[in-house]
């Protein structure tokens, strides 16, 4: 069975109970966790590969990896590590913002030497984003296991997911970004970063210059928010799809959804590396990422195959 690999942070996101309030409710957070939460919900195979601290957050957030479905095998855990905190404030319009607590993280702290090239199969997919690309172990244990899972047939997805309060400056990070590029077999970006990496307006023009970083790069995701996404392929022919309707009451996790649905395609065979081919997976994703929106939180928010594709 073709799986997910996903690597990088698993972290405590404090929520709070309304917009501007400041009484906080614990949540699994990180991009990479939520994809697999996104991927198993559908009812894929989703492996979370990453470290964990051996405290009592780090004890929840196995626990609720394990409610979700996720596998938890690949779990490397250090007492000497604490769990990363994110208190999210959420705004009117269910946007948010992110105020990251960070001393000697867990997450970061995943060895090169920890990882082992031959978890990944064939047709299985690897994804990380650039939140865990900052000078650390973290960063170079990615890219060794980017490179063993090209080099078993496996695919790589990249999500650029920009947070730039966990970077020294623009320049650090649109740098690792373009290192990382050319590991990629698949690259997400929101349409605002994909103009800031880029430095141009133009989604079109922006895509073919991440296609001119990653020559390994098939597909290129855009998401819009509520303008919806698009996917271009190598020779810029493109699917796009409207934003499904719905009643939006937290952003959180959206873009993970997305590109879950689109790995869980893939995983399946449902999907090919092409823009016609991932017009199932487009149709999924957007059902999928409007039944994420209309509740609060991330990971547990992630819809069944049955709510997205019997969304009304």
């Amino acid at each position: 069975m073709r799986k997910l690999v996903s690597m990088g942070d698993c972290i405590v996101d404090l929520l709070p109970s309304a917009p501007g309030a400041v009484d906080y409710q614990a949540k699994m957070g990180g991009a990479p966790v939520n994809v697999c939460a996104a991927v198993a919900k559908l009812g894929g195979k989703a492996c979370f590969f990453g470290k964990l601290a051996e405290d009592a957050f780090g004890r929840f957030l196995l626990g609720e990896m394990a409610s979700l479905g996720i596998d938890t095998s690949l779990v490397v855990t250090d007492g000497a590590c604490k769990t990363g905190l994110a208190f999210v404030d959420l705004k009117q319009n269910g946007d948010r913002d992110f105020f990251f607590y960070r001393d000697t993280p867990a997450d970061a702290a995943l060895s090169p030497e920890e990882v082992d090239g031959d978890i990944f199969r064939a047709g299985d997919v690897m994804h990380f984003c650039s939140i865990s690309l900052p000078e650390s172990p973290t960063r170079h244990a990615i890219k060794k296991a980017a490179v063993c899972a090209r080099e078993r047939g496996a695919y790589v997805s990249f999500d650029v997911n920009v947070r730039l309060h966990l970077w020294k400056s623009e320049k650090a990070l649109k740098e690792a970004v373009r290192e990382f590029l050319p590991l990629a077999d698949i690259v997400k970006v929101t349409d605002d970063e994909l103009a800031f990496i880029t430095g141009l307006s133009d989604e079109k023009e922006g895509v073919k210059c991440l296609f001119d970083s990653s020559a390994s790069a098939k597909l290129v995701f855009v998401t819009r928010g509520e303008k919806g996404s698009a996917v271009y392929d190598r020779a810029m022919n493109a699917i796009s799809r409207e934003a499904y309707p719905t009643r939006v009451e937290d952003t959180t996790g959206a873009g993970d959804c997305f590109i879950g649905s689109v790995i869980y395609k893939l995983l399946r065979g449902e999907a090919e590396l092409t823009a016609e081919g991932m017009k199932d997976a487009m149709d999924l994703a957007v059902r999928a990422c409007a039944c994420v929106v209309s509740k609060k939180g991330g990971a547990p928010s992630m819809p069944t195959l049955k709510e997205a594709e019997g969304l009304k």
